[in-house]
């Protein structure tokens, strides 16, 4: 019975290759330094990453246990190592399978090496078994810090190293050492600082010590092949751009005025300074118009907007007989508001307005009706009021997204790849965010970030529960962003070299989505915010950030020419180009062949 089993397989498995051919590269391995945490005992971790033809799947495989940051350092390397080298994460699978000596082996410490072996899987490039490198991975490519690197020095050495890199600024590491001192009878044990120059460790012991802030200085370091950082300059503001901007932000200064001199007309006096105070801000946003930065102008206004329908909406309140009735009132009109919002909606997405502008309309549109439900739990009254002020114009700027994403129109996306991105782009940033969450409470890092992005992901989660999956999209995005900023902070040493990098990835994002077809409008608004409104250097790297990624995801769905849809009797089909289609069965061929060799070890050796 063995022996049929036996010849069953053998005679399927030329078939199933016969049908799927194998575009996998060569497995790589690199070894990742580590230490025992209670003991500082250096130790070696060998990693095998393969990449393979897939759908964006990370997968993990660990002996022995692995802390959950793991997962996490994976998928994040998966995704910076597309990222450098132009290749689309959700067209291959991630395989990283993780043997060590030690009973627990971490993640964060082993992102850097981890991104090395995944760009060399993926160029099929061979690595130098001789380097070893620690380092935590940030989403923008730069090296983190991490410890216990004299530990990791030492092992590293004992195992033939001859090269050792290390996270920028760590050459010198000052530690807490426990010295013990013997004066019989007495024992006294204190701590003391202790610096090490790893660097001049490294060469006594015969390894040249580096310090590497790039991750694209490493794979050179690994591999000696280059990846070039092309970086494109120009306006990021464009006169298509300009001109769309221009007429909703000089509609929406008009509103703002008349919106003013109404409440004017009817203010409580209790409310007239907070009403007078609005003057100034109406002039920050005309100065910004008048200096061609219509979003910024547009933003300000929204703001001002919110805060003088507010104080109109409470004078009125103060001076009502049945508060009751006029609370109930007020909710039935920001109701028909953001009726009105989903009907333009509905229109944009009919006539394939910019799949950005639909997005931040989505957005926009699920914040209002969240406002307009947590109205209806106020404990005050002024609380109702501005939870329905603010619902009211986060509606209307809906609108304006709206007819924004159908200035110029935008290419047909199928609801189904819109649906699978919009779902792919959830799970990343939740797993981004997981990871970020679980090294600033061990680091110290700042939180603020974290509570934002798992607000932007909740209301993604909203939105593919209600179909809104371009808004989706757009705020896994931005909580993808969040987390991200929050890793990239934490230790960091030069802020105003960050904004800068930051700013010029931005610029680049933008003009190389034109280049492939696409007009970010909402990129370049986030661009634009960062320039102008960003209230700190932090805040200006999240906007940046924000457009960088808004870009590079308009180009992908700009350059879903090779995906025509066709709609028959029986709803949508797609027509995939010839080489999709020859290695589509590739996943299959690997499932069954790692089935096969399962079986027959296990049956061999049970």
């Amino acid at each position: 019975m063995e022996k049929k089993r036996l010849i069953l397989i053998l005679l399927i498995l030329p078939i199933l290759l016969s049908c799927t051919p194998c575009t996998s590269a060569a497995p790589v391995s690199v070894l990742l330094p580590a230490v025992y945490a209670s003991e500082e005992i250096g130790v070696l971790t060998n990693l095998t990453v393969w990449v393979t033809d897939g759908t964006g799947h990370v997968f993990v495989d660990t002996k022995p246990f692995a802390q959950v940051d793991m997962q996490g350092s994976a998928r994040l390397s998966s995704m910076v190592a597309c990222d450098i080298t132009g290749t689309d994460p959700e067209a291959h699978d991630f395989f990283y399978v993780i043997h060590s000596d030690s009973p627990v082996i971490g993640g964060p410490s082993a992102g850097a090496a981890m991104t090395v072996a995944t760009v060399a899987a993926l160029e099929n490039w061979t690595v130098d078994s001789g380097v070893v490198m620690t380092g935590m991975i940030n989403p923008d490519g730069s090296i983190g810090a991490v410890g216990g690197i004299p530990a990791k020095l030492n092992v590293s050495v004992r195992h033939g190293a001859h090269t050792f890199l290390i996270p920028p600024g760590q050459g010198n590491i000052t530690e807490i050492v426990q010295v013990i001192e013997h004066d019989d009878p007495v024992v006294t044990i204190s701590d003391e600082l202790v610096t090490t120059n790893v660097i001049e460790l490294g060469a006594a012991r015969g390894v040249e010590v580096r310090e590497i802030d790039d991750i694209r200085d490493a794979v050179y370091a690994y591999t000696g092949n280059e990846i070039p950082r092309i970086i494109l300059t120009g306006e990021v503001q464009t006169r298509g751009y300009l001109d769309a901007m221009q007429p909703l932000a000089l509609a929406l200064l008009d509103e703002t005025r008349v919106q003013y001199n109404e409440t004017d007309a009817i203010v409580d006096s209790r409310l007239k300074d907070a009403l007078d105070s609005q003057i100034h801000a109406i002039e920050d946003a005309q100065n910004d118009y008048d200096s061609g930065n219509y979003y910024a102008s547009m933003s300000r206004s929204f703001n001002t907007m919110i805060k003088i329908r507010r104080i109109g909406w409470h004078s009125l309140y103060l001076d009502s007989d049945d508060k009751d009735e006029y609370l109930s009132n007020l909710t039935v009109c920001v109701e028909d508001e953001i009726a009105d919002a989903e009907l333009a909606v509905s229109e944009a997405r009919l006539e394939n307005g910019v799949l950005e502008g639909i997005g931040a309309a989505e957005s926009r549109l699920t914040i209002a009706k969240e406002r307009l439900e947590w109205a209806s739990h106020a404990e005050s009254a002024d609380d109702t009021i501005y939870l329905l002020a603010f619902a009211m114009e986060r509606a209307r700027s809906a609108k304006w997204w709206a007819t924004l994403s159908c200035v110029g129109g935008g290419a047909e996306i199928p609801e189904d790849l819109l649906k699978d991105r919009a779902g792919r782009y959830y799970s990343q940033s939740a797993s981004i965010l997981a990871y970020a969450e679980m090294l600033t409470s061990e680091a110290g890092g700042d939180r603020s970030w974290i509570m934002d992005a798992t607000d932007d992901l909740s209301r993604a989660r909203r939105e593919l529960r209600t179909g809104y999956y371009a808004g989706a999209i757009y705020d896994s995005l931005h909580a993808m962003v969040l987390s991200g900023t929050a890793i990239e902070l934490m230790g960091i040493a030069d802020i105003d070299e960050k904004v800068n990098k930051s700013e010029r990835d931005a610029m680049s994002a933008i003009l190389a989505a034109r280049t492939g077809g696409a007009e970010p409008i909402l990129a370049t608004s986030a661009y634009e915010h960062a320039e102008i409104l960003a209230a700190s250097d932090t805040d200006r790297i999240v906007d940046y950030g924000y457009a960088k990624m808004v870009a590079r995801t308009a180009r992908f769905f700009a350059g879903q020419g090779n995906r025509t849809v066709e709609q028959g009797t029986d709803g949508i089909r797609e027509t995939v180009d010839e080489e999709t289609a020859e290695t589509a069965g590739l996943g299959w061929y690997w499932v069954l062949t790692i089935v096969a060799a399962v079986y027959l070890f296990r049956r061999r050796y049970a």
